[in-house]
């Protein structure tokens, strides 16, 4: 089977223990194109920090360079990149954070960020190793026992994103930092990454446009149209497109009526930053998971008001913000959503699959949230879960709705544990609302369900002896 390729950069003997970065880039400027007069530059002072005590290996010669294209600093033919020719005429400071910039929001240094943060605000352990395997069971691939990590780590170290240090805190992120690097806190990021796939082809043009002064929204949304090839809804561009931006204080907008075809006019704010946010969303915001990343510090009240809104899009979000939030509350790691259209369940429903440990024993959660208080739980709804998790190989189905459950649903779901080894744990409307009033309540409510399934006869080989 082919491995899988690396998500992030792979940087053997690239790094800053090693390499004097301004003077690398100046090596790399000057040979442009020519990769042995590189070769010779970059293995020896004053960009190779540390001497070498023997001539290397071609094979080892070339790393240097193989890291170089991987982060961007050359192409494939050994030419000097743009990005390498900017900064070479930087300042050491200015060089690290442009460096550091370039790394989180186009080479997936922000996906690794935000899980270091997640893994700490879980409590988990976060080593190089852990990290890498966190990330690949979010199918971010990142190779384990691997350089490749360490080396992304402490470049973003040099512009203080990490300690720039070994040892238990070398994973502990610098909120300031990181805010400063790409422009935006994470409450702006979580704004961001909430927009819908419309609302980012807006962004993405108003960056192309990147306007000075009061600017015709409509034209803004008719390069977005051109730029995706698709059609942008035209019933109400204030609400569909400028509110979300104004809220996340990129713009402001007024209004001008709808008399003789008269558009919005909008303006960006000093927050505003082209250069950082074009990146972040043609880039970044392809590497990181949405709901992850938006919904992880959502507060579980704010999560129950969004079950009720109008708008089927946040009706969705704050399902994935609940399975977030419940994922959280259990102990485990997230491992992978599963993916729905938008019009088969109209934003009704959301499954994941997390994974961790019950006391010592392993276990594989098939988690599906529900938010259709008109609808109950029905048999069918329990017996399409209890089929996928075949193919998940999940040993706990948990469904957890915002709705009534049906008894044959129920009955349904004692007669597979019967006689099956999965376990099926079903929370109606009154065990959601008394877990967000108080989530300590749901180890209760699991203990309950727990209690049910093992007060059943599960059919199978008779133990027992006859004699």
């Amino acid at each position: 089977m082919p491995a899988v390729p690396s998500a992030i950069p792979v940087g053997s003997q690239f790094g800053p223990g090693l390499i004097d970065l301004p003077t690398f880039v100046s090596a790399l400027v000057k040979h442009s194109g020519d990769k042995a007069a590189m070769e010779r530059a970059v293995w020896g002072p004053p960009v190779r920090k540390k001497p070498v005590n023997k001539p290397p290996t071609r094979r080892r010669r070339s790393l240097p360079l193989e890291a170089a294209i991987q982060y961007g600093l050359l192409d494939n033919s050994y030419r000097a990149t743009r990005l390498c020719r900017d900064l070479v005429d930087l300042p050491a400071n200015e060089l690290y954070e442009l460096f550091a910039r370039h790394i989180m929001l186009n080479l997936g240094g922000l996906r690794v960020v935000e899980a270091a943060q997640q893994m700490a605000a879980d409590g988990l352990s976060v080593t190089g190793d852990s990290l890498a395997g966190y990330l690949t069971d979010q199918d971010f691939a990142v190779t384990i026992h691997n350089t490749a990590i360490n080396s992304l780590r402490m470049w973003l170290a040099q512009a203080g994103v990490f300690p720039n240090r070994r040892g238990v805190r070398a994973w502990e992120v610098n909120p300031e930092a990181k805010a400063h690097l790409i422009g935006m806190d994470d409450n702006r990021i979580a704004a961001l990454i909430g927009l819908t796939s419309d609302q980012r082809a807006f962004v993405e043009a108003l960056c192309r446009i990147d306007p000075k002064g009061w600017y015709p929204a409509a034209e803004v949304r008719d390069l977005a149209e051109v730029i995706y090839g698709l059609r942008l809804d035209r019933g109400n561009l204030p609400k569909t497109f400028l509110a979300p931006l104004e809220n996340a204080d990129l713009i402001e907008f007024r209004t001008r009526g709808t008399a003789g075809g008269k558009t919005s006019l909008l303006r960006t704010t000093p927050e505003f930053n082209a250069q950082v946010l074009q990146p972040f969303i043609e880039n970044a915001i392809q590497d990181l998971d949405a709901p992850l990343t938006a919904y992880y510090h959502r507060r579980p009240k704010d999560i129950l008001a969004d079950l009720d809104s109008k708008a089927p899009h946040i009706k969705g979000q704050a399902l994935e913000a609940l399975a977030i939030w419940l994922m959280r509350l259990l102990g485990l790691r997230f491992v992978a959503w599963r993916k729905r259209a938008a019009d088969e369940t109209a934003h009704a429903e959301v499954d994941v699959l997390l994974a961790g440990p019950v006391g010592i024993v392993p276990s594989r959660w098939q988690v599906q949230c529900k938010n259709t208080p008109s609808r109950p739980v029905k048999l069918e709804d329990v017996a399409k879960e209890v089929g996928i998790s075949l193919v998940t190989k999940a040993t706990i189905v948990l469904i957890f709705a915002n709705a009534a459950v049906t008894e044959p649903a129920r009955s349904f779901s004692q007669e597979v544990m019967k006689h099956t080894p999965l376990s099926i744990m079903i929370l109606d409307k009154a065990d959601l609302e008394m877990i967000v009033e108080n989530p300590g309540r749901i180890a209760a409510v699991l203990k309950r369900e727990s209690a049910m399934a093992l007060r059943l006869r599960r059919h199978g080989t008779d133990w027992l002896s006859t004699n």
